[in-house]
Protein backbone atom coordinates (compact mmCIF):
# COMPACT_ATOMS: atom_id res chain seq x y z
CA UNK A 1 0.00 0.00 0.00
CA UNK A 2 1.31 3.55 -0.74
CA UNK A 3 0.37 6.08 1.67
CA UNK A 4 0.28 10.09 1.07
CA UNK A 5 0.71 12.19 4.62
CA UNK A 6 0.25 15.51 3.85
CA UNK A 7 0.41 18.22 6.21
CA UNK A 8 1.33 22.14 6.09
CA UNK A 9 4.59 21.45 4.72
CA UNK A 10 5.50 18.12 4.28
CA UNK A 11 7.83 18.26 7.06
CA UNK A 12 6.37 17.26 10.32
CA UNK A 13 4.46 14.50 8.44
CA UNK A 14 7.76 12.63 7.28
CA UNK A 15 8.12 11.68 10.70
CA UNK A 16 4.70 9.95 10.80
CA UNK A 17 4.83 8.50 7.95
CA UNK A 18 8.32 6.72 8.02
CA UNK A 19 7.15 5.28 11.36
CA UNK A 20 3.57 4.49 9.36
CA UNK A 21 5.00 2.37 6.80
CA UNK A 22 7.79 0.84 9.33
CA UNK A 23 4.31 -0.59 10.74
CA UNK A 24 2.86 -2.03 8.03
CA UNK A 25 6.18 -3.83 6.99
CA UNK A 26 5.99 -5.40 10.41
CA UNK A 27 2.41 -5.92 10.34
CA UNK A 28 3.58 -8.35 7.30
CA UNK A 29 2.19 -5.85 4.48
CA UNK A 30 5.74 -5.39 2.91
CA UNK A 31 4.57 -3.04 -0.04
CA UNK A 32 3.91 -0.62 2.48
CA UNK A 33 5.29 2.76 1.81
CA UNK A 34 4.40 5.95 2.75
CA UNK A 35 5.70 9.82 2.29
CA UNK A 36 4.98 13.33 3.16
CA UNK A 37 3.98 16.14 0.50
CA UNK A 38 2.76 19.60 1.32
CA UNK A 39 -0.87 19.70 1.13
CA UNK A 40 -0.22 22.37 -1.39
CA UNK A 41 1.11 19.71 -3.83
CA UNK A 42 -2.06 16.75 -3.35
CA UNK A 43 -3.33 17.37 -6.79
CA UNK A 44 -0.01 16.63 -8.33
CA UNK A 45 0.63 13.44 -6.65
CA UNK A 46 -1.97 11.87 -5.45
CA UNK A 47 -2.53 9.61 -7.75
CA UNK A 48 0.86 7.96 -7.21
CA UNK A 49 -0.90 6.94 -4.34
CA UNK A 50 -3.54 4.01 -2.80
CA UNK A 51 -4.66 6.45 -0.42
CA UNK A 52 -4.12 9.91 1.67
CA UNK A 53 -3.50 10.94 5.30
CA UNK A 54 -3.76 14.20 6.59
CA UNK A 55 -2.52 15.64 9.68
CA UNK A 56 -4.77 16.78 12.19
CA UNK A 57 -4.33 20.38 11.40
CA UNK A 58 -5.39 19.87 7.83
CA UNK A 59 -9.14 19.35 9.50
CA UNK A 60 -9.75 23.15 8.20
CA UNK A 61 -9.12 22.01 4.48
CA UNK A 62 -11.09 18.96 4.67
CA UNK A 63 -13.16 20.08 1.70
CA UNK A 64 -10.31 20.64 -0.87
CA UNK A 65 -8.66 17.46 0.50
CA UNK A 66 -12.39 15.79 -0.14
CA UNK A 67 -12.22 17.15 -3.64
CA UNK A 68 -8.96 16.16 -4.61
CA UNK A 69 -9.47 12.79 -3.46
CA UNK A 70 -12.96 11.85 -4.65
CA UNK A 71 -11.86 13.17 -8.28
CA UNK A 72 -8.49 10.94 -8.42
CA UNK A 73 -10.74 8.35 -6.75
CA UNK A 74 -8.42 7.71 -3.74
CA UNK A 75 -9.87 7.40 -0.04
CA UNK A 76 -8.69 9.50 2.59
CA UNK A 77 -8.73 9.90 6.54
CA UNK A 78 -7.53 12.63 8.61
CA UNK A 79 -5.48 11.59 11.56
CA UNK A 80 -6.58 12.11 14.96
CA UNK A 81 -4.12 14.29 17.16
CA UNK A 82 -3.10 11.63 19.56
CA UNK A 83 -2.13 9.71 16.66
CA UNK A 84 0.02 11.90 15.37
CA UNK A 85 1.45 13.51 18.43
CA UNK A 86 2.95 10.84 19.68
CA UNK A 87 4.06 9.30 16.03
CA UNK A 88 1.85 6.43 16.42
CA UNK A 89 2.68 4.17 13.52
CA UNK A 90 0.81 1.05 13.86
CA UNK A 91 -2.67 3.19 14.86
CA UNK A 92 -1.48 5.33 11.78
CA UNK A 93 -1.47 2.17 9.81
CA UNK A 94 -4.90 0.84 11.19
CA UNK A 95 -6.35 4.26 9.79
CA UNK A 96 -4.87 4.17 6.21
CA UNK A 97 -5.97 0.27 6.04
CA UNK A 98 -9.41 2.00 7.26
CA UNK A 99 -9.59 4.09 4.93
CA UNK A 100 -8.80 1.68 2.12
CA UNK A 101 -11.48 -0.56 3.12
CA UNK A 102 -14.29 2.40 3.44
CA UNK A 103 -13.86 2.28 7.35
CA UNK A 104 -13.04 5.91 8.28
CA UNK A 105 -13.32 9.53 6.32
Amino acid sequence: MKILLICGNGVSSGMIARKIAQAGVASGATDTTSEAYSYAQLGQVVDQFDVVLAAPQMRSFESMIQKACATAGKPYAILDDMTYAMLDGNAGFNVAQAAVSGGVR
